[in-house]
């Protein structure tokens, strides 16, 4: 194999390598990436949060009816059994069954608002979870498969590395060290084809000697318009 056709080998693996790499870095950073599934975990726990406190709000609201209702009938009661004849503890009575009947009525009314709002948190409460159990599933098979595509991906590029330098090593120092420039400057492409004494990249003609040389494929020919290593396409 001439020198030119083992650096157009090279070239190729490199540019494969350079795929190969940045699809391997791209699966590598998904499976990393959590951020939409925590997002997804906050807002069901927020709403899980929101309902438990809600139900507890509405507990304690039946729990204080509950009470009120009991001392409202125990002053009812004592107001019209006629055992209470002062004329100022009744009016005490009075007063405080008035307070009791007023703070029923508030709280009948918040229960009711508080009952409408739970009813809407349970439901907003259950869509996040049924949105979190499919995301979840699907996130989970969606990983599977990237875990797959990742292990293969980093197995190849081990197969290209060992190839890589072992074609590397076939190349003399000089040429290589120059290659390596190039495709460094020229965008990972080192080597340019030449077809009819023209580079196909920067359009430039080649003289009827360097066409030559270039034909022959064991020397190294610059293009003298992009600088690139030219070979017979």
């Amino acid at each position: 194999m001439s020198l030119i056709q083992r650096l157009l080998q090279l070239q190729a693996m490199d540019q494969e390598w350079d795929t190969q790499a940045r699809m391997y870095q791209a699966v590598k950073q998904r499976l990393m990436d959590r951020s939409e599934l925590e997002q997804k975990r906050q807002t069901q726990h927020r709403c899980a949060e929101a309902l438990a406190a809600a139900r507890a709000k509405l507990q304690n609201a039946e729990l204080e009816l509950a009470s009120l209702q009991r001392k409202a009938r125990e002053i009812d009661t004592s107001l019209y059994s006629g055992r209470i004849l002062a004329p100022r503890e009744l009016d005490n009575l009075r007063k405080e069954g008035d307070y009791a009947h007023r703070r029923i009525s508030q709280l009948e009314d918040g229960i009711l608002e508080q009952m409408a709002d739970l009813e809407k948190l349970e439901a907003e409460a259950a869509d996040a979870d049924r949105d979190l159990d499919t995301f979840e599933a699907q996130w989970n098979r969606e990983n599977e498969a990237l875990s797959v595509q990742y292990k293969a991906l980093h197995a190849q590029l081990q197969r290209l590395k060992e190839a890589r330098e072992q074609t590397r090593a076939t190349v003399p120092a000089a040429d290589l060290a120059l290659y390596d420039s190039l495709r460094a400057k020229k965008g990972g492409v080192a080597l340019a084809p030449m077809k009819e004494g023209v580079c196909q990249i920067c359009r430039v003609t080649s003289s009827a000697r360097q066409v030559e040389t270039v034909a022959g494929g064991d020397e190294i020919v610059a293009c003298e318009g992009c600088g690139r290593i030219l070979y017979q396409g």
